[in-house]
């Protein structure tokens, strides 16, 4: 059979497209969605608009502080929470049990603790853990609530990163053993073999779970709020305490925690759709993604 034969009896798949009519559909059935909710059925029910000038005249400052505030936690959590999860991920699935065995201890302690709990004992106690030459060094500037808040926040990362490192650990163990063999049958070490035949493969077979992690992640910062940490739920109850002293419609209330429950829907739905196209974007035929 000649090369123009086989590759008619083998014809090649095309790649995947990245937006699709479904997701497009998708996309204006949110917005449309959105526009009916803001535009017609919070003023004909509640009497009340998310638009109204006077609202976001007083509301805007505390909206935009805590907004990014949430960014600023964000973007603290979810790095940590990736590099420390794919490290225990990777020493779950160790031989050797002085990396495993501790790796499950983390994963086991952490996800078996709710995060309220692990955020009271951080800024409570995290100060105190902290070296002291760490402190005068690197944290003079800051004032000890800050660092608890921060503290916190690390505390939140590591909540996830117990999750996290489920799901990279179920990600390596669903590559084929016999790949990594295979890898070093053709002359790469087993490094080279990790890095460019197995981790490829765990992070595309990874990525619909993680999405579903870091939206949790985001509304886990929300938790914040409970020590007076600078994001949008604490802000917004700023605004609350003096509210009803200050004269203002005591619906402005619901509007309030409507914004912010409509902010938190876009951050979690543009994290998870923004994954999916990546995991449609690197999809492999045969290599289908985890679901723990």
């Amino acid at each position: 059979m000649s090369s123009m034969e086989t590759a008619a009896a083998f014809p090649l798949r095309a790649p995947p497209k990245l937006v699709t009519r479904l997701t497009i559909v998708h996309l204006v059935e949110m917005i449309l969605g959105g526009i009916l909710m803001v535009f017609v059925v919070l003023p004909s029910i509640f009497r009340f608009s998310l638009v109204s000038a006077s609202f976001w005249q007083i509301y805007g400052r505390f909206y935009v502080t805590g907004l990014f505030g949430t960014f600023f936690y964000v973007a603290l959590t979810l790095p940590l929470s990736v590099v420390l999860g794919f490290l225990m991920g990777w020493a779950r699935v160790s031989r050797i049990r002085v990396f495993s065995w501790p790796a499950s201890l983390y994963v086991n302690v952490f996800r078996g603790l709710p995060p309220l709990i692990l955020v009271i004992f951080a800024s409570l106690f995290g100060t105190n853990l902290v070296p002291q030459p760490i402190m005068d060094r690197f944290l003079s500037g800051f004032r000890r609530g800050d660092i608890a808040v921060g503290l916190a926040a690390i505390a939140i990362a590591m909540h996830s990163s117990a999750y996290q490192a489920e799901i990279f650990r179920a990600g390596f163990q669903s590559v084929p053993k016999g790949q990594q063999e295979a890898a070093q049958a053709l002359g790469l070490r087993p490094w080279q073999g990790m890095m460019h035949v197995i981790l490829p493969q765990t992070f595309r077979l990874s990525l619909p779970p993680l999405g579903n992690e870091f939206a949790v992640l985001i509304k886990d910062t929300s938790i914040l709020a409970a020590i007076s940490g600078t994001e949008l739920v604490a802000k917004s109850r700023d605004l609350l305490g003096i509210l009803p002293a200050s004269g203002f419609p005591i619906v402005w209330i619901f509007a309030v925690w409507t914004v912010v429950a409509l902010t938190y829907f876009v951050l979690t739905y543009s994290v998870t759709r923004g994954l999916r196209l990546l995991e449609r974007k690197f999809h492999t035929p045969g290599l289908e993604s985890i679901s723990l």
